[in-house]
């Protein structure tokens, strides 16, 4: 009984660790990888407590491979957008503008019973009151009012989003006279709203 505990204590430890090396996150706000990873480290770490006489080193060495391939492919996709779009998926518009998107509730499954319990989760009593609706790439459904404004991250880590600069009707020559001289690397965050008001944060000197 006593190795039950001692093993069940360092299958605690390990799992803590592994998760303070993932990130801090809610269940709802884990990525497709993420849940997979901390499911399928959860069923490993689960076999060496059930059956004692499998060694604990069992399921040290799967969860330590299976946190560093999580890692490694969270910092591969922050550096392409294109690999985290294809690997997580993309923001979808379930309503935008005020204009129900019924093809993307199609695609992606939500019925109008789903739809409308998401809305009222967010605090909106009726469709009418909404001006965009998105289904985010964790599976979860944020609601703007009609008096919100919604900002896109048009630069982010001095990378410039070409389509997100593009969705509310920006161009190249209007994002260069919103920097006024700020070179892309510079800047950490820029966002802008619909009306063109923008907010830039430059980037912090390492050191």
């Amino acid at each position: 009984m006593s190795s039950i505990f001692f093993r069940t204590a360092i299958i605690f430890v390990l799992l803590s660790a592994a998760m303070k090396f993932m990130g801090k996150r809610e269940i709802g706000e884990l990525e497709v990888g993420e849940l997979i990873t901390t499911l399928l480290v959860s069923e490993v770490c689960s076999i060496p407590i059930d059956d004692p006489d499998i060694p604990l080193m069992n399921a040290v060495i799967p969860v330590l491979f299976i946190v560093s391939i999580e890692i490694i492919i969270s910092h591969v996709k922050n550096k392409s957008r294109k690999l985290k779009r294809i690997i997580d998926g993309k923001p979808v518009f379930l309503i935008k503008s005020g204009r129900l998107n019924q093809q993307a509730l199609y695609d992606n499954r939500i019925s109008i019973e789903e739809f409308m319990t998401a809305i009222r989760q967010n605090g909106v009593g009726s469709i009418e009151e909404i001006n965009h609706c998105i289904l985010e790439a964790n599976g979860k459904i944020s609601v703007l009012k009609k008096d919100t404004k919604l900002s896109h991250a048009i630069i982010s880590e001095g990378e410039v989003n070409f389509e997100t600069l593009k969705s509310p009707g920006f161009n190249e020559n209007w994002l260069s006279k919103a920097l006024r001289g700020i070179a892309y690397d510079q800047v950490f965050l820029m966002t802008a709203d619909n009306s063109g008001s923008v907010y830039i944060i430059k980037r912090e000197k390492k050191g």
